[in-house]
């Protein structure tokens, strides 16, 4: 399971939240995928601790704001490593969560910041996940 970030527009003809026009490339600079475990660190660092989807995007203001806050907050305080993990559910399934190196919730906030300031460039007013 996974957690993609894409940036997103309203088509307000059909009131239907859509790709941003100029961010419907094949290259990944618009889709920032993680798995959800990493992702779930990452919204907790934004200040979306409980959303793991989003109901409705929110605006690439906001969404840089929030980026901006949390680099800043973890200057000289990186997010620590982690070893590889398994935990086993109560109906026999495996979770295997993967190792990450020191910094990793920084490095992904950083590229989501990236994402937003280009899709805001190239037409997008929102940022969603799911």
């Amino acid at each position: 399971m996974s957690i993609s970030f894409m940036p997103y527009v309203l088509n307000t003809a059909d009131n239907v939240w859509t790709i941003a026009p100029g961010c419907e490339t094949d290259d990944d600079r618009f889709d920032i995928n993680m798995c959800n475990a990493n992702a779930l660190d990452v919204l907790e660092a934004l200040g979306y601790p409980d959303m793991s989807v989003s109901d409705e995007p929110v605006s690439i203001e906001l969404f840089l704001d929030r980026t901006t806050r949390a680099l800043r907050g973890a200057i000289d305080r990186p997010s620590p490593a982690q070893e590889i993990r398994t935990s086993n559910t109560d109906y026999g399934m495996a979770i295997i969560i993967g190792a990450r190196t020191e910094g990793y919730v920084q490095k992904r906030l950083h590229q989501l910041a990236v994402m937003a300031r280009e899709s805001r460039a190239n037409g997008a007013t929102h940022i969603g996940w799911s």
